[in-house]
């Protein structure tokens, strides 16, 4: 379920409260406190790395990806809560990679909520806007999850879903239309690069 709380201060100030001063700092305890963010929030902080033109240890693939696609899933289908598996939520937020992404991603919001209102923001409660969003999602999560390593082809997919995770955190229909066109552009690209390697070796051969 998409459907969020309304919290009475910016997104970007609980998310830093929670980073600052929660203890124990794991995505589970994330999850937890937002609610029903949680799909959201989790689209938001796991597909954020893959948007970063930097190496990634192998993390993105092995488990920020898988993870994503696990939680679209369940949009899809119409789960109203998220549930992840135990090696997911047990994952320590204040280390490695996460340690270093999240202040990062924390000023980005910050300023993208300068500019943002609510906008359309009932349709982010209609039970098919949450499916076709789970589907957009799936696709572009897989999109970034196939892209070549270091090709830096996963970027524009992975940050479509950052943008509509934050438009359905901010409850903002264009941030949504402009995650959609970037996810869908780097999508193309990706089809353009596969079909260009295709045709590559067809002729070589």
């Amino acid at each position: 379920m998409v459907s969020t709380t309304k919290v009475p201060e910016d997104f970007s100030v609980s998310l830093d409260n929670w980073f600052k001063h929660n203890r124990n700092k794991t995505v589970g305890d994330l999850l937890d406190f937002f609610g029903e963010k949680s799909f959201a929030v989790l689209f938001l902080t796991f597909m954020f790395i893959p948007a970063l033109p930097v190496p990634t240890a192998g993390i993105t693939t092995v488990l920020l990806v898988p993870s994503t696609v696990i939680a679209a899933l369940q949009m899809i289908f119409g789960r109203r809560s998220l549930w992840m598996p135990n090696r997911v939520t047990r994952i320590k937020i204040n280390t490695n990679v996460l340690q270093k992404a999240i202040p990062f991603m924390i000023r980005r919001i910050r300023w993208l909520e300068k500019f943002s209102r609510p906008r359309l923001s009932a349709i982010f409660d209609v039970a098919p806007f949450c499916t076709l969003t789970g589907l957009i999602v799936l696709v572009f999560t897989l999109g970034a999850q196939f892209a070549p390593p270091f090709s830096g082809l996963d970027t524009l997919p992975a940050m479509g879903v950052v943008l509509i995770a934050l438009a359905i955190i901010l409850e903002d229909i264009s941030i949504y239309i402009v995650g959609a066109i970037v996810g869908s552009l780097g999508v193309g690209l990706l089809v353009t690069a596969a079909s260009a390697i295709i045709l590559f070796f067809r002729h070589l051969f």
